[in-house]
């Protein structure tokens, strides 16, 4: 049987003599005190790199400043990091290349261009998907099978749209990587998304469009126990069938109640355009006024219990329909828009206004961009008569 060798000790240490040439003593475990011919001593750990599978040597420290319990400390860490696929010495040297620094470097660099829910989504999912798994690696040590490989766990919980979102993500950060010259290829460039994960139809969501269960709806919302605020939140959003978030985080100051005008943000619209100007119906504009007497100092409507300069959760609406009974399968929070296109589009005979003027009070791009240029004078009024139909129609539900 080979002989095996003995871990070093303090005293081996202490007695080492320099030779004419360097000379080397393992401690096990692949690491070693190496002795030059000039009396210095240092410790250097041996290892296959996880990226280039080269061996490799680290060199921890000189001896007696590193000693020898902080060495076999190091190299616990260091197979640590090899075993998570991170190559010590490409660490050590190019810390700009590190993909998670990378990546925040990215969201931060564009986050003066896109909208604050945007970055914030993007980052959520970087630090949930993708730092857990690569957050760590040299970004040109990392391959195109991996990032399928992680991709494919989000498919497998069937968050397709997560999905979606982390492959944009991750092309974006891969080339700016390249633009900064961290990496010298985009590796998604190799990955063909429709050919490497499962394609999803797009499924309506779940809804409600008869009369009568439109009528329990309303009755359902005025009888709701929970927060007031929350209350509010769904009253407002039946009767604008806004969408989630410029409900959750709409704010005082983009209310005109002079002229009736809930002027949203550009920053909070889901597709770009100079503005969004949604009339308000007399029965949005009373709501507001009374919402108003009780709404503690605070520039959001529904600002958040944690603290009065955030706004609401994205769950709470959706937790407020489960608490009136109705499950995901009957009615989701988003399917408040589908209730009001679906009702408009089958009583057009009866208001009068085109499905062009529903889907611009849903706040829908206009495909076409010399039309939508027209259109932006004309519209309003049409407007102001839809939402205005369509809150009368849920009041005579009622």
């Amino acid at each position: 049987m080979p002989k095996i060798q003995a871990p070093l000790t303090d005293a081996t240490l202490k007695s080492l003599k320099p030779r004419e040439k360097i000379y080397r003593m393992s401690d096990g475990q692949n690491l070693f005190i190496a002795v030059e011919p000039g009396g210095r001593k240092f410790f250097v750990f041996e290892y296959k790199s996880p990226m280039t599978l080269k061996i490799r040597r680290y060199t921890m420290g000189n001896y007696p400043e590193l000693t020898l319990a902080k060495a076999r400390e190091l190299r616990a860490e260091l197979k640590k990091k090899i075993s998570e696929g991170i190559d010590p010495m490409f660490e050590k040297s190019n810390t700009n290349r590190i993909f998670e620094k990378i990546a925040i470097e990215w969201i931060e660099k564009k986050s003066g261009v896109i909208k604050e829910h945007t970055a914030k989504t993007q980052l959520r999912i970087a630090q949930k998907h993708l730092f857990p798994y690569i957050g760590k690696r040299d970004i040109s040590g990392i391959k195109a099978a991996e990032i399928i490989m992680i991709l494919q766990k989000i498919e497998e919980s069937e968050a397709f749209a997560t999905l979606k979102k982390a492959f944009q993500l991750c092309s974006q950060i891969w080339k700016f990587a390249v633009v900064s010259q961290r990496a010298a290829h985009n590796i998604m460039a190799d990955i063909e998304y429709k050919y490497t994960f499962r394609a999803v139809k797009s499924q309506n969501y779940p809804t409600l469009i008869r009369d009568n269960d439109i009528k329990a709806l309303i009755q359902g919302i005025n009888e709701y126990g929970g927060d007031y605020k929350t209350k509010i939140a769904l009253k407002l959003a039946i009767y604008t069938a806004a969408r989630s978030f410029n409900i959750r985080a709409a704010q005082w100051s983009e209310f005109d109640l002079k002229k009736d005008i809930w002027n949203i943000d550009i920053k909070k619209m889901k597709q770009e355009r100079d503005y969004f100007n949604l009339p308000m119906s007399r029965q949005v504009k009373s709501l507001l006024l009374e919402y108003k007497k009780f709404c503690i100092n605070s520039d959001f409507l529904f600002y958040s219990p944690v603290s009065k300069t955030k706004y609401m959760s994205e769950n709470t609406l959706n937790v407020a329909l489960r608490r009136m009974g109705y499950t995901k399968d009957e009615l989701v929070f988003h399917g408040f828009r589908s209730m009001f296109s679906t009702v408009c589009n089958e009583n057009i005979h009866i208001h009068g206004y085109s499905p062009d003027i529903i889907e611009k009070c849903l706040a829908h791009k206009e495909g076409n961009s010399v039309r939508a240029a027209y259109n932006r004078v004309s519209n309003l009024t049409h407007m102001r008569g839809l939402m205005q139909w369509w809150a009368d129609y849920l009041d005579s539900l009622a």
